[in-house]
């Protein structure tokens, strides 16, 4: 499920959306955009909470806040955390939480913090500590409530009646679960049209070591969320096919899958290729490979790399169909 993009496109075309990962993050960053508030209560809501209340202030996250940052984060985490371990969360206190969670660190003046990796990066605190000693920066001291009121307002910006009406039509509809893709017995058997997913790409990404900052700020601890990432081919392969014969049992007949995988270890190691076999072996016939090059990305910048020499370069989706 990821940041829940796809979900999200699927409701705006009128389809019920149905999502599963394991990382809790996927949720947060998915529901409130499928039922999103109207801008002035969320406005409201900001304008009514109390930030001077005490709340979890780390002193290590000051080389990315400003004192008075932090302590207003502090008072955002505690009451929405609160707010949802007694079950009084509602659409708002979600909407916020999830752009709260995605302002927490980034590359622009429109973040809590000073400048520093995007959001799905968060470094250490003392690789932060070099950053800002190497651009001789100090983080500024943010508004909190206004950094969440202006990228709501940007969020919200073309979301009129007929988007409201559209999502409101399938997001009821839709489930989101948490919990490991391969034994999804919530979803029903032959009713899903179309999976678009994006495995963990063996060893590459350190999921759990970029979310370390979001996780504290919905209180969870990473070292509880399970992930799977083999470091070997053979292992991810197995690891693979469990999901694939879970797709094919929850795909109906003539459904799709989109398989996206990259390019990893310098293009050395081809998953696309590593794909194939395991959707076969769940009884999927393979279609085709797109192969989609990037010229530049935002991330790759970020830390100074130079297009196509290091990194994931290409997305690679392999398309699978369930015989009718």
């Amino acid at each position: 499920m990821g940041r829940g993009t796809t979900l999200i496109e699927a409701a705006l075309h009128g389809r019920v959306p149905c999502g599963c990962d394991v990382n809790p993050l996927s949720a947060v960053l998915t529901w409130p955009r499928l039922r999103p508030p109207e801008l002035d209560e969320i406005v409201q809501r900001l304008g009514g909470l109390d930030y001077s209340a005490a709340g979890d202030q780390p002193d290590d996250l000051l080389v990315f806040y400003h004192r008075e940052t932090l302590k207003q984060i502090g008072a955002l985490r505690k009451y929405l955390n609160d707010r949802a371990a007694s079950s009084k969360n509602d659409l708002v206190d979600d909407w916020i939480r999830m752009v709260a969670v995605n302002r927490l660190t980034g590359h622009s003046p429109g973040f809590f913090s000073v400048y520093t990796m995007p959001p799905n990066q968060a470094v250490s605190a003392e690789a932060q500590r070099k950053i800002n000693e190497k651009r001789g920066q100090q983080p500024a001291a943010k508004n909190v409530a206004e950094v969440v009121a202006r990228k709501s307002r940007q969020l919200l910006s073309d979301c009129n009646g007929e988007v409201r009406r559209m999502l409101s039509g399938v997001a009821y509809r839709g489930q989101l679960l948490t919990q490991s893709c391969d034994r999804v017995p919530e979803i029903k058997s032959g009713s899903v049209s179309l999976v678009v997913t994006s495995p963990p790409f063996l060893d590459v990404v350190d999921y759990a070591g970029d979310n370390w900052l979001r996780c504290w700020f919905i209180g969870v601890d990473p070292a509880t969320v399970k992930l799977t990432v083999p470091k070997k081919v053979d292992e991810w392969q197995r690891a693979m096919t469990e999901g694939f014969r879970e797709l094919a049992r929850v795909l109906r007949p003539g459904g799709h899958v989109a398989f996206e995988v990259g390019e990893v270890r310098n293009g050395k190691v081809k998953l696309e290729e590593a794909v194939v076999p395991c959707g076969m072996a769940a009884g999927l016939e393979p279609l085709l490979v797109l192969i989609n090059d990037q010229k530049f990305t935002k991330t790759a910048n970020c830390w100074g790399v130079d297009n196509n020499s290091k990194g994931t370069n290409t997305n690679r989706i392999v398309v699978f169909k369930k015989a009718q």
